[in-house]
């Protein structure tokens, strides 16, 4: 009597104990599932902020690269990137760190000035060119920020020799580099019609345009102009605003 009792109890824990273990794996199996999706979802996250950090050290480092400026309307410096101060220092000796040096200033004062009188958005504006010991700074006023403030990038760039390419940056034409190109290698108006496939009237034409952009009035004037605003004479500090 007694065993039969003890193989009725085992019947009836036996189903007990399986389904215990059945509802507990299934438990089991939705906890895992959601820990999966969570660490996926955190994964995915983690994944985007590095993307957009890694983004912004980016564009620090070009914008420290090139050296920022933020200013005012009346030229008073409200922040400066270390390398802004550092290319300010390079090429004025003297200026108060608070507010632009006067020809920057000057020329800064200018381009808004033209902005408001035209009553035109803020687009790409004449950049201001410094020529000095080799090397060229340039000045881009690149946006209006939030108020009435303005964003001023400096960059530094070393002089490219004398070249047709480097003859453009003084506002020439391909077509005019390119002579004043041939006439600074000595070459007479024939031979440069001859290498440029057109007529010494053609030639004559673009050197009355190069004495007009140069402000000069003969061949040897115009080269000697070309040189020194590419700064490839010794001892030349040349300003240029195109």
């Amino acid at each position: 009597m007694l065993a039969k009792q003890r193989m009725s109890l085992s019947c009836v824990a036996k189903p007990c104990r399986q389904a215990y273990h059945h509802n507990w794996n299934k438990c089991d199996r939705c906890i895992l599932n959601l820990v999966r999706q969570y660490l996926m979802q955190t994964d995915e996250n983690t994944s985007k902020f590095n993307e957009e950090r890694q983004g912004l050290t980016q564009l620090k480092q070009v914008f420290d690269q090139l050296g920022a400026i933020i200013v005012t309307p009346d030229g008073q410096v409200q922040f400066m990137t270390q390398r802004g101060e550092q290319l300010l220092s390079r090429y004025f000796s003297l200026y108060d760190p608070h507010s632009l040096p006067e020809l920057l200033q000057s020329w800064f004062k200018h381009q808004i000035s033209l902005l408001i009188s035209h009553n035109d958005v803020l687009c790409p504006r004449s950049p201001l060119y410094i020529e000095q010991a080799g090397k060229r700074l340039s000045v881009h006023i690149i946006s209006q920020l939030v108020g009435e403030e303005y964003l001023v990038l400096l960059e530094e760039q070393e002089l490219e020799p004398f070249s047709i390419s480097s003859l453009q940056l003084l506002g020439l034409t391909k077509r005019e580099a390119e002579v004043l190109f041939w006439v600074a290698k000595d070459k007479s108006n024939a031979a440069i019609a001859k290498v440029l496939g057109c007529s010494k009237g053609t030639v004559r034409k673009h050197l009355e345009h190069i004495h007009r952009k140069l402000d000069v009035q003969t061949r040897t004037a115009a080269v000697m102009v070309a040189l020194k605003k590419l700064g490839l004479l010794n001892g030349l500090f040349v300003a240029i605003s195109t």
